[in-house]
């Protein structure tokens, strides 16, 4: 081998060093190119994948109602004046049940309340019955089902019936609609004193209720 000295000894000496510096970064540049080749293979196998779905859509909740309503057209049905022991008055009313929900709880009658000038309630004897046939102001055709209330005065219905809890009535509505006619007969005491000559009962509301 030819000795070399000088400058030809350098420069060979820095080409080989060159050569040996270049080679582990070949290689560190080789292993992290396979490293990407490997990534991209796994993100490629990781994206490609077969999917599907199913879905159920447009559900929607709205609340049924328990609609009742009567055929009165917001008139009274008594206003009566002059009255005498032993007279009596009837009226008839059609209540209906329209609402939404199929099998509601039974219809309930009870006392909306009223204002009484001394005790005239304790004299006037109140009939209630259920039944179908008749409308407001004609009870013509009426045929009852059942008496819901015979034998008392208005002071004992206002006190025993208050509210749905303590209504009176049979009636459970099936379907709907579905219609209820009620007679009312309302008598002044025959045995009424002499002292209740001018007295009064005014403003007495008869309610029907009914529950889901």
């Amino acid at each position: 081998m030819r000795e070399t000295t000088g400058l030809d000894g350098i420069f060979l000496m820095r080409r080989r060093a060159r050569r040996q510096s270049r080679a582990p970064m070949f290689r560190v540049m080789g292993v992290t190119a396979a490293m990407l080749v490997v990534s991209l293979a796994v993100i490629s196998s990781s994206v490609a994948v077969f999917n599907d779905t199913t879905d159920n859509t447009a559900n929607s909740f709205t609340a049924g109602d328990v609609d009742l309503v009567d055929d009165d057209s917001g008139s009274t049905m008594f206003t009566v004046v002059d009255m005498e022991p032993g007279e009596s008055v009837t009226d008839c009313i059609v209540v209906t049940y329209q609402g939404s929900v199929p099998d509601p709880s039974g219809v309930k009658l009870y006392s909306g309340g009223y204002t009484d000038s001394g005790d005239f309630d304790t004299y006037l004897n109140l009939t209630i019955e259920e039944g179908t046939g008749g409308s407001f102001g004609n009870c013509g055709g009426f045929s009852p089902d059942n008496s819901i209330e015979s034998g008392g005065t208005l002071s004992d219905f206002d006190t025993a019936h208050t509210s749905y809890a303590t209504g009176a009535g049979v009636w459970d509505p099936s379907a709907t609609p579905e219609s209820k006619t009620y007679r009312i007969t309302v008598e002044l005491d025959s045995a009424a004193p002499n002292a209740e000559q001018g007295e009064s009962v005014t403003a007495l509301t008869f309610t029907w209720e009914i529950q889901n």
